[in-house]
């Protein structure tokens, strides 16, 4: 019988926090649930640890990949392991609250006996910083009290996209992931070439109950190194619309707007955020977001108000001077008070 809930884990350079990690996932012994551990050529003793807790551990098989593939590609070769009804990606620096693994199996007991079982089941979640201080899913508000509770599509609650689009708060049911056709990015953002896609054409739940604590403002985040890498967001923008462009998957005309927007405001924020996008790529980044409105601005699409539609305006155009000077002069005005 295969198991209930698969859970896949890369890792790489995570030593300092994979045994909290590791112990997070203990639980019920009874085949209900197999974790994948994906061992990314991990410079460190990462692999050490997976192999010396998977003889302790039957639930746990450890992959050793001999080229380093990156989140994407090690979700990828830990996705090809699965063989639950549900699979759940957890980042290997992060850990569960205690009892997660009995609550969210519960929870799907119940989806697998239902004649139509969810396809995501959304989580809710804690921030927690290197101090030790704890900060609430900032988004839950969106989600909670919601008709995600019931279940429903994202038609249905399209203020969904306000929350996060990482993975890690998702749960995924095997068959429709598969059957999407849809794969984890390489470099930055690899999640939301899967988490949107999904999203927009699955059913969806949210458990309003926290099972998952995300480590925020470690060394080494993407949201806080600067890289060249954060152009790899325009190739997962890319693989969504491709992905919502094959038969049977357009969201209709709101939600693919609602979708775009969504995009370039990240892209923006990327491009505004200090330090992260390198001084002398920076021209190229906003000629991209240029680039991504000429090729995915959806039909019928319309500029938001205020200061957010003259930037978007000032993006599509390439105009990148007058955004910087309407930023700047924002950003004085808000320091004056004005």
């Amino acid at each position: 019988m295969s198991p209930l809930l698969s859970i896949v884990l890369p890792v790489h350079g995570v030593e300092r926090f994979l045994p909290q990690c590791l112990a997070s996932l203990a639980g019920p012994p009874d085949g209900e649930v197999e974790v994948i551990a994906v061992d990314d050529l991990s410079p460190d003793g990462c692999g050490a640890l997976l192999d010396a807790h998977a003889a302790g551990d039957p639930r746990f098989t450890v992959l050793h990949l001999t080229e380093n593939q990156g989140l994407g590609g090690a979700r990828i070769a830990g996705m090809a392991e699965v063989t639950g009804q549900y699979v759940w990606f957890v980042d290997s620096d992060d850990w569960v609250p205690e009892g997660t693994l009995d609550a969210l199996l519960a929870e799907l007991r119940k989806e697998t006996a239902a004649e139509h079982p969810v396809d995501v089941l959304l989580t809710d979640f804690v921030h927690v910083y290197p101090d030790g201080g704890t900060e609430p899913n900032p988004w839950g508000h969106v989600l909670r009290g919601s008709p995600l509770e019931a279940g429903c599509r994202a038609a249905d609650h399209p203020a969904l996209f306000q929350s996060v689009m990482s993975v890690w708060n998702k749960v995924f049911r095997r068959d429709f992931l598969l059957g999407l056709g849809v794969e984890f990015g390489r470099g930055f953002y690899e999640d939301i070439s899967v988490t949107y896609p999904a999203l927009l054409t699955g059913r969806l739940r949210y458990l309003d109950r926290s099972c998952y604590n995300y480590r925020r403002g470690r060394p080494g985040a993407i949201t806080a190194t600067s890289s060249p890498k954060h152009a790899d967001a325009f190739a997962q923008y890319d693989a969504i619309f491709a992905t919502l462009d094959r038969p049977g998957n357009d969201p209709g005309p709101a939600l693919r707007r609602l979708v775009f927007d969504r995009t370039v405001r990240q892209a923006l924020n990327l491009y505004d955020a200090p330090g992260l996008v390198p001084a002398e790529l920076r021209a190229d980044f906003f000629t991209r977001i240029a680039t991504h409105f000429a090729r995915h601005r959806p039909a019928g699409y319309r500029f938001p108000g205020g200061v957010r539609g003259i930037q978007y305006r000032l993006a599509a155009r390439d105009s990148r001077v007058a955004y910087n000077q309407l930023r700047h002069g924002d950003k004085l005005r808000r320091a004056l008070g004005k």
